[in-house]
């Protein structure tokens, strides 16, 4: 794709992700989206086949940013276990913050899309899980964990962190991002220290 199609690709997820913030996804329209982004419908569906792949594609956008800040950590300079830390953390506050806005359009939206996101999720999941057995592979080469396997460590600490997922549980259920925030740090916390070989060095 061409930068001006790229860029044209975001300027209708923006535009669709500000309707569906003020309205929910049930009430607007390609039409309403195509006025909202100042582009003709039929450009639209030149990118996007339908409202629900155009919602999917949303979904995506957020996704590939959190697993991009997440690659950014695992690339850094910090230690094992404060990388492995910040990934977790930016897996799911990632997310979180970028569907603050979207406390009742979140429930609509999946509604009308579960099925199919449930099959990119594993896709998602499957990146993420390898993105965090780099940074556990590491670790355990640096002294920083002890574990045996970090393909399956890491598939546990995704599943141990999904929970506070805006797309398991919506915002609204979840609490305000603060609280999420905190809550996600007591966890990622008492994960790390059973990774540790030294479990006090944390504390």
């Amino acid at each position: 794709m061409t930068a001006s199609t790229v860029d044209l690709r975001d300027v209708i997820l923006d535009a669709s992700d500000r309707l569906m913030a003020r309205h929910g996804f049930r009430r607007i329209t390609m039409e309403d989206i195509a006025k909202e982004a100042g582009v003709a419908r039929r450009t639209i569906y030149l990118r996007f086949s339908s409202k629900e792949e155009l919602a999917l594609s949303s979904i995506a956008r957020v996704v590939e940013a959190a697993q991009k800040a997440m690659s950014r950590i695992l690339q850094s300079d910090l230690d094992a276990r404060k990388r492995l830390r910040n990934m977790l953390m930016v897996r799911v506050m990632g997310r979180v913050h970028a569907v603050r806005d979207f406390t009742m359009a979140l429930d609509e939206l999946f509604e009308a899309v579960r099925p199919a996101y449930m099959e990119r999720r594993k896709l998602y999941f499957d990146a993420e899980r390898t993105l965090l057995a780099g940074v556990l592979a590491e670790g355990v080469l640096s002294g920083d964990f002890l574990v045996d396997s970090a393909p399956e460590t890491a598939a546990t600490l995704i599943m141990a962190t999904n929970a506070f997922l805006p797309y398991s549980l919506s915002v609204r259920d979840l609490g305000s991002p603060e609280m999420i925030e905190a809550n996600l740090s007591r966890l990622v916390d008492l994960l790390i220290r059973g990774l540790t070989k030294n479990p006090q060095e944390n504390s």
